[in-house]
């Protein structure tokens, strides 16, 4: 029986917010089979909603509108409540319900991003004394991308993803978002990926260093685009216009790109469907999540690193 005071509304909701991959560099594979990279994560204003409510029955009931996912203890929701609840003996049932936004298998976190809102709000319920370190730790054995989301903003993500260091923002700059309906396998996508044993420079080493956007790709386009060649007709849509940064986001199938006003208004004749968000900067992630009982997390805060240049420089 876990041992818990707590003044809680018994309706709660919260926003999980995507992320999309600024770079994106294949760095080594461990002995575990699982590659090593490197990564820009950055937060996006695309959410899902997570409505909890009490119930008395002592279970989590998981729901949600999208039916293509298995709301069931292979969700990453069920999996974040079994290991917290499990490892400080927690009993309280709620029932949870997911009103999705964000597209599974498409490479912007949305499993990811709903695992972490939930661990969070454990946290903040039964009022746990647990760093964001441990949390960061525990998150990382449910899904490589989680730890991420107990920061936002703009981080350097490193080893399969788990291992993060927040950086400056980048600012809330508009991004396009063309998001097809296809679902990708991470897996298969990792799977197909050809290692190249030649050593190049780091391109997000380089963007770390002056600050240009520009400069930075998504090694795992090339294998993606060859298993969804409808991708890289997207992307050259894209490309057409002149926007300043085109990539896909984590294995795919989402692309993403920055815009102007004037560039908006050609995607939106090209791709009709396209979504139209912004980056999120960490302040404003954590002011938003709406975990209780603060309004933001109270697991947040670490040092920032500052890019060595003055500041990232995206085209207007």
């Amino acid at each position: 029986m876990s041992d818990y005071s707590r003044e809680i509304p018994s309706d709660m909701e919260f926003k999980s917010f995507a992320k999309v991959n600024i770079g994106l560099e294949i760095i080594g594979k461990r002995d575990d089979g699982f590659h090593k990279l490197k990564t820009i994560f950055q937060t996006i204003s695309l959410y899902d909603t997570i409505e909890i409510t009490e119930n008395s029955d002592g279970l989590i009931h998981l729901s949600g509108d999208d039916k293509s996912i298995f709301w069931d203890k292979s969700n990453t929701i069920s999996k974040a409540f079994s290991l917290m609840y499990d490892l400080f003996n927690l009993d309280q049932g709620f029932n949870v319900n997911v009103k999705k936004s964000i597209p599974p298998g498409s490479g912007l976190g949305g499993g990811s991003s709903n695992a972490a809102v939930i661990m969070m709000f454990i946290t903040d319920y039964f009022k746990l004394k647990i760093s964001k370190r441990r949390l960061e730790r525990l998150g990382s054995t449910i899904g490589a991308d989680i730890p991420f989301f107990f920061t936002g903003g703009t981080v350097l993500g490193e080893g399969i993803g788990e291992k993060i260091t927040p950086l400056e923002d980048l600012g809330e700059i508009p991004v396009g978002l063309v998001i097809p309906n296809i679902n990708i396998s991470t897996k298969e996508i990792f799977s197909r990926f050809n290692l190249t044993k030649t050593t190049l420079k780091s391109k997000i080493n380089s963007f770390l260093s002056s600050g240009d956007i520009s400069a930075l790709e998504n090694e795992l386009e090339f294998t993606t685009f060859k298993v969804l060649p409808e991708l890289k007709k997207m992307k050259m849509k894209m490309e057409s216009i002149g926007l300043d940064y085109i990539s896909m986001s984590g294995t795919g199938s989402s692309l993403f790109c920055f815009h102007s006003k004037e560039q908006k208004v050609t995607l939106k004749s090209i791709f009709p469907k396209m979504f139209f968000e912004e980056l999120l900067s960490r302040k404003r992630y954590q002011n938003s999540i709406g975990a209780w009982p603060s309004g933001k997390a109270s697991v947040f805060g670490a040092d920032t690193r500052r890019f060595e240049s003055s500041r990232p420089r995206i085209k207007k």
